[in-house]
């Protein structure tokens, strides 16, 4: 569509345009950024950045929590008895170690599905991932603390933290699914049953919180429960035409 030679056409809206020498008039434009453009990638490289500094530091995360053994200091010529009574006191620490390996190993299983499924990102999903990363890193902390101290107020930070993780991977599953960046063969319902899903492990921590306040060895065995739910949600949950 032809326009006055006086009105000025942004060269950033123009992707191809075509100028009549004679009248100096623009007889042909098509526009080439367009809002949804300017805020969406789609280059494949990108993505696979994302997953490396997801993958990277899920391993660092992996690795730390293992550098909170320490070999205990003692005396040559301890008897064999006496060891095993130094590594049964060492039992906190194996625990929240293997409770923390499991679960960030679950959430990172969770983390590489939907990013398998991601077609299109925006900004947005990057900071949403960076925050995700945030309390992925963190556990490593509350995981030595739980360890080496136990009690309630080092089970409430050590839940709070994997429940945060829990529902930002909910919130991560949410927003791709919204804004359309998943893969088109994801059905709706579906992505509304991982979504659903993945609030059940954090339910299962922030109510480990209240019963840790009654008896905090309860609260220890709580996690356990997520598997069976998570069986039982697939099982309840109707997935025909997926």
């Amino acid at each position: 569509m032809a326009q006055d030679a006086g009105v000025r056409v942004p060269a950033l809206a123009l992707d191809a345009s075509v100028v009549d020498p004679t009248t100096s008039t623009v007889v042909a434009c098509r526009s080439r950024w367009t809002l949804s453009a300017m805020a969406r990638h789609d280059a494949p490289d990108a993505r696979g950045r994302i997953d490396a500094l997801s993958d990277g530091l899920f391993a660092i995360v992996l690795t730390l929590l293992v550098l909170q053994f320490e070999v205990p200091a003692a005396p040559r010529g301890r008897s064999e008895a006496e060891v095993l009574a130094t590594l049964w006191e060492m039992r906190s620490l194996v625990f929240s170690y293997l409770l923390s390996f499991f679960s960030v190993s679950l959430y990172w299983l969770v983390h590489h599905d939907l990013f398998r499924h991601v077609v299109d990102y925006d900004r947005r999903l990057l900071y949403l991932n960076f925050v995700y990363l945030l309390f992925v890193s963190f556990l490593p902390f509350p995981t030595e603390l739980l360890g080496t101290y136990g009690g309630v107020v080092a089970w409430t930070l050590y839940a709070l933290n994997l429940a945060v993780i829990g529902l930002l991977t909910t919130v991560l599953w949410w927003y791709t699914a919204s804004r359309d960046l998943l893969e088109p063969e994801l059905r709706p319902r579906a992505a509304r049953f991982v979504v659903l899903r993945t609030l059940i492990a954090p339910t299962v921590f922030i109510l480990s919180i209240g019963v840790a306040a009654v008896d905090v060895t309860f609260a220890y065995a709580t996690p356990f429960l997520i598997g069976p739910l998570q069986s039982l949600w697939t099982r309840w949950f109707d997935l025909s035409g997926y």
